[in-house]
């Protein structure tokens, strides 16, 4: 029993500075998180006294934070001379959990949680708060679909400055700013690339500056601020860029991330900036107590959002060139003759109006599974069996095409070489090599897809595919829809996304 009234039911977290209890509020008959700073054993008295104090800020932060999408204070104790926080308890899984079994995620889903959680994070800035320690494991994901935002041990407000960390550095390096890794403060700007970059791991799959065991080198990662371009966000990924932009001053504001996120599944970039750049100010602390509220505080002076569909800015066309009208003309006439005398050899050609001839307009049927007792790769089409190559192995994919491989992929279970070689190096570098992919799949017994559809044109020259797999274990089957990017990589049709 703590302080009396709250009696312990059983540990749910932990973590380098406590434990996190489930617990029964005795006196209002709720159940509560107590999260208990274990003190007793560090090395110094002012190490004792400096968790003391950092449980008290984190205490006086919270409770100054009012949102749905974030964990609520309720009250400090303690217990046999640790602090206690009281707070709200959500039965949830984090995301860095709910990654290490799913994998990456599907880029509506990722906006959706990101939408959530960055307007707790808006509302924590409008009352004068950067979190600075945002990623997968400080962001809680309930059954329900609620997602909030915990864990504001190290945030800081401008009237609580005289508590510092002892790394010199707050944060978690994969997620870090550049700026931070460069020793600037933390403003509300360094929030949003931490977001930018929880949910860049969460849809590829990968923090963006990798998991180098490094912390050293991974700073020095994160200070270049080059972020590889995310691969498999779809429509998410111009916002995602966005966010995680080097330049602080060119970010978003956290109220704008939260429209862009909650535009899904139509997530459309967030646009440019525009005009003057001002750099980004430290968060300044309220000179008047701010009233807790439920609904979202405007973040000040935070620019219009656009909104969607509107008619976007007339831009100035130039005067027309006659020589460039010229070039024109004749470019088009070679394009047009080349058109013909391509016609004409497709028509002459022997292999032409054989069984493997497509109709226009026709709807393929996609394959079933391959039944069990198959062990050889899926067929594909031999370069011998016709004296017509394709005239652009790199070219589009065919809608069938890709959703056949889609099925192969996932029906060729009995054959993990095969559908190992189905990957693109990206989708293996993801899988972490083919012993770990083997690894990963040698915990079911049976694999099968079905309804592979066409989710969207990635506008790059791949696809997504959306498909329902059917997983068995020993002790049953289960049945999800995932969503899996098709490419091409040395002219082939391969899988270009952690596809589990």
């Amino acid at each position: 029993m703590i302080a009396g009234r709250y009696r312990l039911q059983e540990q749910v977290g932990n973590g380098a500075m406590g434990v996190v209890w489930k617990a029964k509020d005795e006196r209002l008959g709720r159940v509560v998180a107590v999260k208990r700073l274990l003190v007793r054993y560090a090395l110094s008295d002012s190490t004792a006294e400096e968790t003391r104090r950092r449980a008290m800020r984190e205490a006086r932060i919270a409770a100054r934070l009012q949102h749905r999408n974030a964990i609520a204070m309720f009250d400090v104790a303690e217990h046999d001379g640790d602090p206690c926080l009281i707070m709200e308890f959500l039965p949830s899984r984090s995301l860095s959990a709910v990654l290490a079994e799913r994998g990456a995620l599907p880029p509506e889903e990722v906006a959706k949680i990101g939408a959530q959680a960055a307007a707790a994070l808006a509302a924590a800035h409008a009352v004068g708060i950067v979190h600075r320690d945002i990623k997968p494991g400080n962001i809680l994901l309930a059954d329900n679909g609620t997602v909030k935002i915990t864990d504001f041990g190290i945030s800081r407000a401008l009237d609580d400055s005289t508590v510092t960390t002892q790394t010199g550095i707050a944060g978690t390096p994969a997620y870090l700013a550049p700026e931070i890794a460069r020793g600037e403060d933390p403003t509300r700007a360094s929030d949003v690339f931490s977001l930018g970059s929880t949910l860049y791991h969460a849809v590829e799959g990968r923090p963006p500056f990798g998991t180098n065991s490094n912390p050293l080198a991974l700073l020095h990662a994160v200070a270049s601020g080059n972020v590889p371009p995310p691969r498999n966000a779809g429509p998410l990924g111009g916002t995602l860029t966005a966010l995680m932009r080097t330049d602080p001053s060119t970010r978003p504001t956290m109220q704008e991330a939260v429209t862009a996120l909650a535009a899904a599944p139509d997530t459309a970039p967030l646009p440019a900036p525009t005009g003057p750049v001002t750099p980004p100010q430290p968060v300044a602390a309220l000179s008047q107590p701010t009233a807790p509220t439920a609904a979202l505080p405007a973040t000040p002076a935070a620019p219009t959002t656009p909104v969607r569909g509107a008619a976007p800015a007339p831009v100035p066309v130039r005067p027309a060139d006659p020589r460039r009208k010229l070039v024109l003309v004749a470019l088009a006439a070679v394009l047009v003759l080349s058109g013909v005398v391509t016609t004409i050899l497709l028509q002459n050609s022997p292999g032409d109006g054989g069984e493997g001839t497509k109709q226009a307009g026709s709807q393929p049927t996609l394959t079933n599974p391959p039944a069990e007792s198959e062990t050889a790769p899926p067929s594909s089409t031999s370069s011998s069996s016709s004296s017509v190559q394709p005239i652009d192995p790199g070219g589009p994919i065919d809608w069938s095409d890709g959703g056949e491989k889609v099925i192969d992929y996932f029906g060729t279970f009995e054959n993990p070489t095969a559908r190992w070689n189905m990957l693109s190096s990206n989708a293996q570098a993801q899988f972490g090599g083919q012993a770990a992919f083997n690894e990963y799949w040698s915990k079911f017994t049976g694999l099968s897809s079905r309804q592979a559809q066409m989710a969207r044109d990635n506008g790059d020259g791949s696809l997504t595919f959306s498909v329902i797999v059917t997983y068995t274990r020993g002790d049953g089957t289960e049945e999800h829809q995932r969503e899996v990017r098709v490419t091409r990589e040395n002219g082939q049709i391969v899988i270009d996304s952690l596809a589990r």
